[in-house]
């Protein structure tokens, strides 16, 4: 059976999987590789993210 474009990651818009990924736990590596780690609690239009449980790697 085909994965449908819902159930393919690779098939979403970058905003819906974002969304998708609300309550999960995410890495971030910035452009300086300093890297965040936290639970994703939301997001806004302008991809403003919130985050709980957060560590950073400096």
């Amino acid at each position: 059976m085909a994965a449908t474009p819902a159930t393919n990651p690779s098939q979403l818009l970058p905003l819906e999987l974002v969304d998708k990924c609300i309550g999960s736990r995410i890495h971030i590596v910035m452009k300086n590789d300093k890297e965040i780690v936290g639970t994703l609690l939301g997001f806004d239009d302008f991809v403003s993210i919130l985050y709980t449980n957060v560590l950073r790697n400096i």
